[in-house]
């Protein structure tokens, strides 16, 4: 094993988190909007559905984990068998699930919806588990994990915004202009697919050198059966560091799977921006990579990866509510107009510096506790666990997106085409869920990292048993 990779390595390894950007900027930003707007699926239903396609790939994710942390070494390891045999399928569902068949009942929408997207995510569980545990096994350096989250992170915020700017500034207005915003959405899919496949392919490749100084299994953990993988679950949260770091994100990601899943709503219908403005404000998340970035590696040389997580949330939590709230009550420029969008990007490049921090931060802390698991259980358990954290995420977005659906009933959006349709209650309804709604829950992630005890003096600690 490495503790020190070159650019090169963490760049071939890195660029497999376009498989996860492509799913996520699609169930994210365009998937709920497409279904209910334009294919007439009602709002509660899209939401019933994508919660129960996360219910049912929930088996899935320990499952995978536990497999891979125990698969027998070979001549491609324990993680690379299973990313490759994930590319084509998950490629193919993301493009079915674009692609309803013509006139289908809202009975078939939903169940079209639904089982596209189980087999979606399930297929993105079989490269992305092993995958995520792969980062974790490149290195034991305390910092050097933070920065291979950091270039993980970055890439894939990269590959999902390449995504959102090609939709807004080509694919959709070309299709719109052809008379057909449908097709627009469905060549988004055709393309975060082709994306997605790309990088799976280099990040296999690229990583394949590695294999021979990867952790090697043991007789003993190659005899654990599948069915122990919900067991270890289980068993995660007995460990004090894995429980705050599994409950922490789960609450932190759901305000995230709401306010991604209500956004689209709020560029078009509540700020009341065009195409190519919501375009430009996409873009503008490429902006706070770089702040975000130096905010995890310096946040982790001055106050160790905990405290500096959560001064991450903090952050996020005053900076969210107020462009929100400043257009609610007249503070902005006008509706649509170039200096609203100016205001707009400018807070939201603060925000999601803060929060991507967070992911980088969070995303280091990952092998940290592997660590620690191995001193109690004698195994090395990074599938398992980030199948965990897998699974919270998608539990948070089942979640948020349910809670969106129901939001948007809330303000009376449902069939809603046009910013001109919204009244003033309506508008105001959907701020506070957006603004001050998402900051409240967020502050209670802050309160569960606060009591996280997992630092770098703890880390050295447990190195040093492990190493002697």
């Amino acid at each position: 094993m490495m503790n020190r990779l070159g650019s090169i390595d963490k760049i071939s390894y890195s660029v497999g988190s376009f498989a996860w950007a492509a799913k996520d900027t699609c169930f994210h930003y365009f998937l709920f909007f497409y279904y209910t707007q334009l294919q007439g699926l009602s709002a509660s239903l899209a939401g019933l559905a994508a919660l129960l396609a996360l219910v049912i790939d929930a088996i899935s994710d320990p499952i995978i984990g536990h497999v891979s942390d125990n698969f027998k070494t070979g001549k491609w390891g324990r993680r690379h068998p299973f990313m490759i045999i994930s590319v084509v399928p998950f490629c193919g569902a993301l493009i079915a699930i674009f692609n309803p068949p013509a006139e289908l009942s809202q009975t078939g929408l939903f169940f079209w919806y639904l089982l596209m997207a189980v087999a979606v995510r399930s297929f993105l569980t079989l490269f992305t588990v092993p995958h995520m545990a792969l980062g974790a096994e490149l290195s034991q350096d305390y910092t050097e994990r933070t920065s291979i989250a950091v270039y993980r992170n970055i890439l894939g915020y990269a590959g999902g915004v390449s995504i959102q700017v090609s939709a807004w500034f080509l694919i959709i207005p070309i299709a719109t202009a052809a008379g057909s915003v449908v097709d627009g959405y469905r060549n988004v899919g055709f393309y975060a697919a082709f994306l997605a496949m790309i990088g799976m392919v280099v990040s296999i490749w690229g990583t394949r050198p590695h294999i021979p100084n990867l952790v090697q299994t043991s007789k003993l953990q190659r005899s654990q059966h599948w069915f122990h993988a919900f067991g270890e679950i289980a068993g995660l949260f007995r460990n004090p560091s894995a429980r705050i770091l599994l409950i922490g994100n789960l609450v932190i990601v759901s305000t995230i799977g709401l306010g991604n899943t209500l956004l689209l709503h709020m560029n078009n219908f509540f700020y009341g921006f065009s195409e190519n403005q919501i375009g430009i404000f996409m873009m503008a998340v490429l902006l706070a990579l770089l702040p975000a970035s130096w905010l995890s590696l310096r946040g982790t040389q001055l106050f160790g990866k905990p405290r500096a997580l959560v001064y991450m949330i903090l952050g996020m939590v005053v900076i969210g509510p107020i462009p929100v709230l400043a257009h609610l009550y007249g503070l902005t420029p006008a509706i649509g107009s170039t200096g609203l969008l100016l205001v707009v990007c400018f807070f939201i490049v603060i925000h999601q510096s803060f929060y991507i921090s967070y992911m980088n931060l969070s995303s280091g802390m990952v092998p940290d506790v592997a660590d620690e698991l191995q001193i109690s259980s004698g195994r090395r358990q990074e599938g398992i666990l980030n199948s965990a954290l897998m699974l919270t995420q998608k539990v948070t977005f089942g979640v948020g997106t349910f809670l969106a659906g129901l939001t948007i009933d809330f303000a009376n959006f449902e069939g809603v085409v046009s910013i001109a349709d919204v009244t003033p209650d309506m508008s105001a309804r959907l701020a506070w869920v957006y603004g001050p709604g998402l900051s409240c829950i967020g502050l209670l992630g802050a309160f569960i990292f606060i009591h996280y005890r997992l630092d770098q003096k703890r880390y050295v600690d447990i190195r040093t048993q492990l190493d002697g």
